[in-house]
């Protein structure tokens, strides 16, 4: 489901995945774009500050779900 916010995307990410760390999931996601780099650099903290595998999915959650890029832009 693409909510039309990233505010309400982390929501339902941390609903979804409910042992997300909530920090990461908000900072990971603050105006990124998904691309190659963000992904490289997304696997280099995952394993610099050991998330869990429910943070790692909500994170992909909310940039397969909300307009995070579009919102920057605006």
């Amino acid at each position: 489901m693409k909510h039309t916010t990233r505010s309400e995307a982390v929501e339902a990410a941390l609903r979804k995945f409910p042992k997300a760390r909530r920090i990461a999931v908000e900072n990971a996601t603050m105006g990124q774009e998904d691309s190659m780099i963000f992904r490289m650099n997304l696997e280099q903290d995952r394993a610099c500050y050991n998330w869990n595998a429910e943070t790692m999915g909500a994170i992909n959650y909310v940039m397969r779900n909300s307009s995070a890029r579009e919102e920057v832009l605006a």
